[in-house]
């Protein structure tokens, strides 16, 4: 069954309505409200112009550790990334939550050999929906790169599993600065479509 969202967050609502249920997805029924995600993977799937953008600028963002990537051909060229869910946390009392990724992205410029590596990225649900990532390997600065559109996103059910499908993802300025400044490059910016998301995360 899909379930059409528009004004609440589409993942929080489908963990709610799990909760609503009364399923194994509550650690202590009638207490907790905490929802937890054990596994999963979440997929990004490239923006065919931004993609033409990049290879055109000799700009290859390359899988790192778990993480993979698959060609697409559909009205362009994409790439589909994908990167496993380690866990997650969702309270339903707040909407506050967030979901952790092994993995991420390494920015090659074959013209200079300069890169920047995103990892260990995090999705954080809230108000304002975005992922953040670890900078060159760095735990000590995690920064937003990503902006999440869940206006358009449809919901899957078929518990224990929760796919949240058509979450567009754009680009921070923190991220585009960061992009420009280590690549040494100036066509990053606030705002351009990097790809679309799909969630696919499995109840604890």
């Amino acid at each position: 069954m899909t379930i059409r969202l528009r004004r609440i967050i589409p993942l929080v609502a489908a963990l709610l309505a799990l909760l609503a249920m009364g399923g194994s997805a509550v650690a202590n029924a009638g207490t907790s409200t905490t929802v937890r995600l054990d596994r999963g993977s979440t997929a990004l799937t490239t923006d065919t112009a931004t993609t033409g953008v990049l290879v055109s600028h000799g700009i290859l963002p390359l899988p790192v550790g778990r993480a993979t990537v698959t060609p697409v051909v559909d009205n362009g060229i994409a790439l589909r990334y994908r990167f496993p869910i380690t866990g997650g946390m969702v309270d339903a009392n707040t909407l506050a939550g967030y979901i952790k990724h092994s993995g991420g992205l390494r920015f090659l410029n074959l013209a200079n050999g300069k890169t920047l590596t995103l990892t260990n990225f995090k999705i954080l649900i809230g108000a304002h929906p975005g992922l953040s990532a670890i900078v060159n390997g760095n735990r000590s600065v995690r920064v937003r790169i990503l902006n999440l559109d869940l206006s358009g996103a449809s919901v899957e059910k078929d518990i224990p599993w929760v796919t949240v499908s058509n979450v567009k993802a754009t680009l921070t300025k923190t991220a585009a600065d960061a992009l420009n400044g280590a690549l040494g490059v100036g066509f990053f910016s606030r705002g351009i479509t990097l790809g679309t998301a799909q969630v696919h995360a499995h109840i604890a």
